[in-house]
């Protein structure tokens, strides 16, 4: 009967812990979801067709970075950053924001139902380019590009 007692107590006492750090602590509920998340991808691993594509999708991150790195340089005039856009085969538009002016573009990139998971829905993803350019377009400043996962938890 003691040992009972004391093993209700023990069970208690663990659950009150987990809850206390539940709210308490952000890094618990990051280290509970990424357990889950684990445990998921082992009973379901993700398909090499997957793997690959999100593969392809670093790769034409990266290489957009380099080439807007290297062709949108401080003092660009506007047929070079539309020359850029143009290659790199993404919708150009030039927005007022403020006082600001940008050169922007985003390509977006349909997920396969095959790459549907837990995390990240069916993998839709985009890249975004932007760079600040005066009245005449001429660019201002460094190009900014990032590539994220649209429907990712």
């Amino acid at each position: 009967m003691i040992l009972r007692r004391k093993i209700g107590s023990a069970a208690i006492a663990l659950l009150a812990m987990g809850v206390v750090c539940w709210f308490a602590v952000g890094d618990f509920r990051s280290w509970v979801y990424f357990a889950m998340r684990g445990a998921y991808f082992a009973v379901h691993p993700v398909p090499l067709r997957c793997k690959q594509r999100a593969a392809e999708f670093r790769a034409k991150v990266e290489l957009v970075q380099r080439d807007a790195k290297d062709s949108l340089k401080v003092g660009a005039r506007k047929d070079d950053v539309v020359r850029f856009f143009a290659s790199e085969k993404v919708p150009l538009s030039f927005d007022q924001i403020g006082q600001d002016r940008e050169a922007t573009g985003t390509l977006y990139f349909k997920g396969l139902t095959e790459c549907e998971n837990i995390a990240c829905g069916d993998d839709s993803a985009l890249v975004g380019v932007r760079v600040k350019v005066d009245v005449d377009g001429t660019v201002v400043s460094d190009p900014v590009v990032i590539g994220i996962y649209t429907d990712c938890l």
